[in-house]
C-alpha cells in the first residue's frame, strides 16, 4: 500500500512541476518590460523583439526562447555595427508582470541565474502589446 501511495504522489508532483513549466509561453512577454534605470525589452511578437538601453532600441534579428526549461533559456541576435552578436540569457517569470532576466557575456550559459556570470535584470511591465 505504501508502495502505490508513494508511486502516486511522485506522479501528482511530476505533474504540477511539468503544469509549472507550461504555464507560460512566448504569448505572456508580449509587451514592454523594463528595469528601474530604464533598460529593458519590447516585445511585439515572435519576430519583432527589441532590447531597450536608455534612448537607444534595437531591433533583435534572431530570437530563440525554450519555455521547456525553466528558467527559460532565451537567445537573441543583435546586429551590431559590422556584426551579430547573440546574447544567451535565463529568464524567469516571478509573476504575470515582474521577469528576472540575466543575459551572460560568454558563450555557455549556466542552468540557472548566476550573481557572478552575468547582468541581472528585474523588468517590471510597462505596457501589453496588442497587433
Amino acid at each position: 500500500m505504501k508502495k502505490v501511495i508513494l508511486g502516486l504522489v511522485l506522479f501528482l508532483s511530476m505533474n504540477v512541476v511539468a503544469n509549472a513549466q507550461k504555464k507560460y509561453s512566448f504569448e505572456n512577454l508580449k509587451g514592454s518590460w523594463r528595469n528601474s534605470s530604464g533598460a529593458g525589452l519590447d516585445i511585439v511578437d515572435s519576430g519583432t523583439i527589441y532590447i531597450v538601453y536608455g534612448s537607444q532600441k534595437k531591433l533583435v534579428t534572431r530570437s530563440k526562447a525554450d519555455f521547456s526549461k525553466s528558467p527559460v533559456w532565451l537567445d537573441l541576435a543583435v546586429k551590431d555595427s559590422s556584426h551579430v552578436v547573440t546574447l544567451k540569457s535565463l529568464l524567469l517569470f516571478v509573476n504575470e508582470d515582474l521577469l528576472q532576466w540575466q543575459v551572460f557575456d560568454s558563450e555557455t550559459r549556466p542552468a540557472y541565474f548566476s550573481t557572478d556570470k552575468g547582468d541581472m535584470l528585474f523588468l517590471k511591465r510597462v505596457s501589453e502589446m496588442t497587433n
